[in-house]
């Protein structure tokens, strides 16, 4: 899970400073490496599970879903980390970069169409 959630913090890192390509392609192994390894640990169920609330959040994010879908999948991700055998201390910077990355996200999208 460690994997997992520093790649994550790598594309984090990726996005706010677009062009720096080491950060981006690390990101990407290292959350590969450990969809792998939690593949491996049998853990298939709760990678969808992740999936589904970083879905949900997204879309959320975007305005699409009503906030609350929102809120639950934020509240969701720790749950279902939890539920793999992850710590908190893992868990809570990817769940807090990804609520971040998605605001910056959401308010770039209504600057830009002129939606408020």
């Amino acid at each position: 899970m460690a994997w997992l959630v520093a790649g994550a913090l790598l594309l984090c890192v990726e996005f706010c400073r677009p062009g720096w390509v080491v950060f981006g392609v690390g990101g990407g192994v290292m959350m590969a490496v450990g969809g792998y390894q939690l593949a491996q640990k049998g853990a298939e169920w709760g990678l969808v599970g992740l999936a589904v609330c970083w879905v949900a959040l997204a879309v959320a994010s975007f305005g699409v879903w009503p906030r609350w879908v929102g809120w639950v999948a934020g509240v969701g991700m720790p749950l279902v980390c939890w539920r793999m055998g992850a710590n908190a201390g893992l868990v809570l910077p990817l769940v807090g970069a990804t609520w971040w990355l998605l605001g910056i996200a959401g308010r770039a999208l209504e600057n830009k169409s002129g939606l408020k």
